[in-house]
């Protein structure tokens, strides 16, 4: 069932609005992780998790500012047509913050998977040209849509065909993607579970990496089915997409981050309850469990050489 122009552009105000002020809240947080908790853990602050949540916040910000201008200049005027009118540079400006918008949060995705893979490039290929073509279509819509002179807006016929191409190579990109990180977190875990305890940090992290990529991921193809039966309800996924994609990334970011600090904890207890022994370090842990030895091989660079640790806890 569609419903009218009028009512979408309502709900999409509506929306976007919200998931800006969740947003700019989860961005504060991202940013206080990286320029003020780490250094006073000492750790490193990385400038990428500061630019990319950054520059996305800004987007966001700016796409919401845009809406709320192109109401109050369509409730004014009582003039609908300025709603579909590509020809505005309100419009056209939310098209390339949409599709700026997705493209960065695609290229991030493909980013840490190289990572993950230690720099090994076979592994993005695929993602890396379905992430050439996304931008390749992404420009095609916003040239083209700036040329349309019907009432149809982005909805127009001439359109669909790029929309739903660009949509479609989001969707798959993720998916398949995402897969890849899980499959590597699983295929280390599965490697190291012999030598250390681990699992529940493995299933933890695969499934920030889930939730996170299936919220952004469940958007993009609302998004797409909505373009595809030629609805106006396509402007509701459309602009809450901006507003997502950069929840997603600063929640990934925020989840990590929470996690960090419950293992800290639990290592910090462990280290403080530590005390030399004869062969080794002897752990008294709080409880009335037996101290079971556990001997962990520790490898060096050093000469080629190895040595090993005698650890009773």
């Amino acid at each position: 069932m569609s419903i009218s122009l009028t009512l979408s552009r309502i709900l999409t105000l509506f929306f976007t609005d919200v998931l800006l002020g969740i947003h700019l809240v989860t961005l504060s947080v991202t940013i206080w992780i990286q320029l003020w908790k780490n250094p006073a853990r000492g750790l490193k602050t990385k400038w990428l998790l500061v630019a990319v949540p950054m520059t996305m916040g800004l987007i966001g910000t700016f796409d919401a500012v845009l809406d709320v201008v192109l109401n109050v200049e369509v409730w004014t005027s009582g003039d609908l047509g300025k709603f579909t009118d590509r020809a505005s540079w309100i419009n056209i400006m939310k098209i390339i913050d949409q599709f700026v918008q997705t493209l960065i949060g695609d290229a991030i995705l493909v980013y840490r998977c190289w990572v993950v893979y230690d720099g090994r490039i076979m592994v993005i290929i695929a993602s890396s040209l379905m992430w050439m073509a996304t931008f390749v279509l992404s420009m095609l819509v916003i040239v083209r849509s700036a040329a349309i002179d019907t009432a149809s807006g982005i909805n127009d016929p001439s359109l669909k065909p790029y929309i739903t191409s660009v949509f479609t190579l989001t969707v798959a990109l993720n998916i398949i993607t995402t897969s890849l990180i899980i499959l590597r977190i699983m295929r280390i875990g599965g490697e190291v579970r012999q030598y250390i305890a681990g699992h529940r940090k493995m299933h933890y992290a695969i499934r920030i990496i889930v939730e996170s990529g299936l919220l952004y991921t469940l958007t993009a193809f609302v998004m797409l089915v909505t373009v595809v039966t030629k609805t106006n309800a396509d402007y509701i996924p459309a602009d809450s997409l901006i507003q997502v994609t950069g929840i997603a990334f600063d929640l990934m970011i925020i989840r990590f981050d929470n996690h960090l600090n419950k293992t800290t904890v639990i290592e910090s207890a462990i280290r403080f309850s530590c005390r030399p022994g004869v062969s080794g370090l002897s752990c008294t842990m709080p409880s009335t469990a037996p101290a079971v030895p556990i001997q962990a091989l520790q490898e060096t660079s050093l000469e080629k050489g190895s040595h090993s640790k005698n650890v009773s806890v």
